[in-house]
């Protein structure tokens, strides 16, 4: 689409009346996009308008550009979003001034505002439709409050229908970058190119058709961050015990809260008889932790950031399980058991893909036990009714050093729009 030749009169009519001019238009961006597209919005015309201003304006004096990201979704990528705005319209406009004015980049400048709240009530107050616009209007506009906590209202009211009305209706008007271009007098304009005189009359010469020419679309470059999903630990004093054993962490609320499962099963029996050694033990147990102070990055490059599962942390615990030890006829006992308590740890990383954790804990164990006494080739077990009762116990219930297997995926870097 081009302009009509009344909008090019009139802006022409601007450079003929005044020594100083201000350009405003839009160019809108779809929801997570920084690339330009010419069919979305008003845009093609808007970029017609922009073409048509570069071609015909007095020198260039400076050009600003004020790129948006509409206010929802996480603050550091709606950050993102706005920069990489303000950069695609700036090759945008530079790659459109005509090279006669050899008009250098660094005359152009960005200022990306992440979050459009002006823009956002602005858009309210004209164009808000539903029966809550005083309220939405309050929210926008109450003094104290984050633009998170701001959004956290706003996503709350009139159960979130207020909301979805927000994000149809106002938020892609929000998803832009406009530009403001400031000419010198028209007394210091550099001189145009000549105009190419065609003949007239019978000598007319066609005019010629010309495919348009169009800025190529930018293919965003989109960052990832690595978030850890869940970790597999083997608690190392057990293994070097040969007392099999794994566990399974799985981070929930961000890097605050993890959820903790664990399983132990040594089932072993050897020497005479198949009965004279025995260690079964068999355990299930749950810990719910709070990771209260999270582990700087790392300073090596061979380690990666962690998003989570590091750091000091506190935790609560409960373990149950059953048990069988038997050393020839000194100690025989088998049982049940059940223990609750509490746990500290800490755990770093110690390379690319591996964490090392330190944790104690403590609490009450309540222990069901079991005597017994084999017979001279081991074969029969006779119970001892005289070692039948059962233990209570308060004090250090475990000891841990952990290896941890972080397990990561790959996700879009923020998730605002």
């Amino acid at each position: 689409m081009s302009l009509s030749s009344k909008d090019n009169e009139s802006i022409d009519m601007q450079y003929a009346d005044t020594s100083t001019v201000e350009v405003h238009s839009k160019i809108y961006y779809p929801v997570n996009k920084v690339d330009i597209y010419e069919n979305y919005m008003t845009n093609r015309k808007q970029l017609d308008y922009i073409k048509r201003h570069l071609a015909v304006s007095p020198r260039i004096d400076s050009i600003t550009i004020h790129s948006f990201a509409s206010p929802e979704g996480r603050y550091s990528f709606n950050k993102w979003l706005a920069e990489e705005r303000g950069k695609t319209a700036k090759r945008y406009i530079l790659s459109n001034i005509p090279e006669y004015r050899h008009f250098p980049d660094s005359l152009v400048r960005i200022a990306p505002i992440a979050e459009n709240w002006a823009g956002m009530r602005e858009e309210i107050e004209k164009n808000y439709q539903l029966a809550d616009r005083e309220e939405v209007l309050a929210i926008i506009d109450k003094p104290g409050v984050s633009d998170e906590e701001r959004k956290k209202l706003l996503k709350g009211l009139n159960r979130g229908e207020s909301w979805v009305y927000i994000l149809k209706n106002i938020m892609p008007q929000l998803r832009y970058a406009t530009w403001v271009s400031v000419w010198q007098p028209v007394g210091e304009v550099t001189p145009a190119p000549p105009v190419l005189q065609l003949p007239v009359g019978e000598h007319a010469v066609a005019p010629l058709e010309l495919e348009p020419v169009t800025f190529p679309l930018i293919v965003p470059k989109i960052e990832y961050d690595t978030k850890t999903i869940l970790a597999l630990k083997s608690n190392l004093l057990y293994d070097a015990l040969s007392w099999v054993n794994y566990s399974i962490e799985v981070p929930f609320c961000g890097d605050k809260f993890s959820a903790l499962y664990y399983h132990q099963f040594p089932w072993w029996r050897w020497g005479e008889g198949n009965n004279k050694y025995c260690i079964r033990f068999l355990s299930i147990g749950g810990e719910g932790r709070w990771w209260f102070k999270p582990q700087p990055r790392p300073a090596t490059e061979t380690r990666r950031k962690r998003d989570c599962l590091v750091g000091h942390f506190i935790g609560a615990y409960c373990e149950s399980g059953k048990y069988d030890f038997e050393r020839r006829r000194d100690i025989c006992y088998q049982g049940e058991f059940w223990s609750v308590g509490l746990s500290y740890g800490y755990s770093m990383p110690i390379g690319r893909y591996l964490n090392l954790e330190f944790s104690i804990s403590a609490g009450y164990a309540s222990i069901a036990h079991r005597g017994y006494t084999p017979s001279s080739d081991y074969n029969i077990l006779w119970r001892d009714y005289e070692k039948i009762g059962r233990w209570h116990y308060l004090g250090i219930t475990k000891a841990q050093v952990s290896l941890v297997i972080p397990i990561t995926i790959k996700v879009k870097k923020g998730g605002g729009l």
